[in-house]
């Protein structure tokens, strides 16, 4: 089963090394949105020239911090989306196919609010979505606040057709509450991404797969019968991740060959 683990773009061509050593893929994540905006394209070439040596199957999380581009606020929005497009020409120029972002949907709008919100969004995500098409890359909307797998299934029925979901499992241990099978079962034949990491259900931790409350060998068990499976980025650190991914690999393996019987 292959891994991802996830790396921040301002410090990819650093880590890069290690990330091979220790057997893993890349997910960039667009973190430092500064950085994002003005990275020069001869750095994107360099990188990514890197990255095609190695034969990755490279995607990205794209820029997130701050932005909403269904705000209320049409400044905010604006620059969101230009965020969003960058993040794309990034995804692009890496090789990448696919690119995760978060809605930045908030459960803690009135129901004015949120009626508007998703209004902004049926009219500004579009512009986004036909790019990535036209770029040949897919936009998975991420869970983060959503409380339920509907809000993200809605969010998409918004949309052009080709934009999928990528399931947080750890987002939906902290903020929904909801186990993962009932994201799964909503969301599953539409999932390209998964990011797993483990929490208390209290707090946004990041810990290795293993170390809290999300019930993974339930969720192996689903990804298994997916065919293909979705990308899988363990969303912690180098070292955490090596520990996950150890916890994760037995449990793939059972699942395997469960379904091959």
């Amino acid at each position: 089963m292959n891994f991802h683990v996830s790396v921040r773009l301002d410090r990819l061509e650093a880590e890069l090394d290690d990330i091979i050593r220790a057997g893993f893929q890349p997910e960039v994540r667009m973190t430092d949105i500064d950085h994002l905006m003005a990275l020069p394209l001869d750095d994107l070439k360099r990188i990514a020239e890197r990255i095609r040596a190695h034969s990755f199957t490279i995607f990205t999380h794209g820029p997130f911090l701050g932005l909403d581009i269904a705000s209320l606020n049409g400044f905010l929005a604006r620059h969101s989306r230009e965020c969003l497009l960058r993040g794309l020409e990034v995804t692009y120029a890496l090789g990448g196919s696919v690119m995760v972002i978060h809605t930045n949907y908030s459960p803690f709008y009135s129901r004015g609010g949120l009626h508007e919100w998703f209004d902004n969004w049926s009219e500004r995500m579009p512009a986004v979505i036909e790019e990535a098409r036209r770029l040949g890359i897919t936009v998975a909307l991420e869970n983060a606040w959503e409380e339920n797998p509907h809000v993200l299934e809605r969010l998409v029925d918004l949309l052009p057709k080709g934009a999928a979901f990528c399931i947080d499992v750890g987002h939906a241990a902290a903020f929904s509450r909801l186990v993962v099978k009932r994201w799964w079962d909503v969301l599953g034949e539409r999932v390209v991404a998964l990011h797993l990491h483990d929490n208390d259900g209290l707090s946004d931790d990041h810990l290795a797969p293993g170390k809290g409350i999300v019930d993974f060998p339930a969720l192996v068990g689903l990804v298994a019968a997916k065919s293909p499976p979705p990308l899988m980025t363990l969303e912690v650190d180098l070292a955490d991740a090596i520990v996950g991914r150890r916890y994760l690999e037995p449990l793939f393996d059972e699942a395997l060959r469960r379904k091959a019987r």
